[in-house]
């Protein structure tokens, strides 16, 4: 086969190596859920502080500008872990690379659909209701790490399980 025996993608563009993918699908996917988990961990804990110290105000004046920075992140991380499953299933046929990158992709519309009406309400929230909206984004903000979380242990176990 030309291109060192590798099979093609499209003429003339090699497909890489197994090995590679994986390594880059679960590099993504180790970046997907350390991102996820700081946030439960740190900046939902950080708010839920703020709540309790009646700082609502705070939350109020930082929760516009935070957000679109970590959306900016996000977007493009949930995109690249998608991709680099669906490439790692391309090149394995293994389910499990497939059923990763779906599960990794669901954190968007989770996002979107589940933790929406709340982040629109804590960007343009009045002072009294974003305790009550605060303390609901925070909760409903786990699921997505553990959606992360689970994607990078059956990475590491497909990757680790590969001769």
């Amino acid at each position: 086969r030309p291109h060192g025996g590798r099979r093609q993608t499209m003429p003339g563009l090699p497909m890489p190596e197994g090995s590679t993918v994986i390594a880059v699908a679960t590099g993504f996917s180790g970046i997907l859920a350390g991102c996820l988990t700081f946030g439960s961990f740190v900046d939902t804990r950080a708010i839920n502080l703020l709540v309790e110290a009646g700082e609502e105000s705070v939350i109020k004046k930082f929760f516009p500008y935070w957000w679109p920075c970590g959306r900016d992140l996000m977007v493009p991380l949930l995109l690249l872990t998608t991709t680099a499953h669906a490439l790692a299933f391309a090149v394995t046929r293994e389910m499990s690379w497939l059923l990763t990158g779906a599960a990794s992709l669901s954190i968007g519309p989770y996002t979107a659909i589940v933790l929406g009406e709340d982040i629109a309400k804590l960007r343009s929230a009045e002072t009294k209701e974003v305790a009550n909206i605060a303390r609901s984004f925070c909760r409903l903000h786990h699921p997505r790490t553990v959606i992360a979380g689970t994607v990078l242990m059956i990475a590491l176990r497909a990757g680790a399980g590969r001769k």
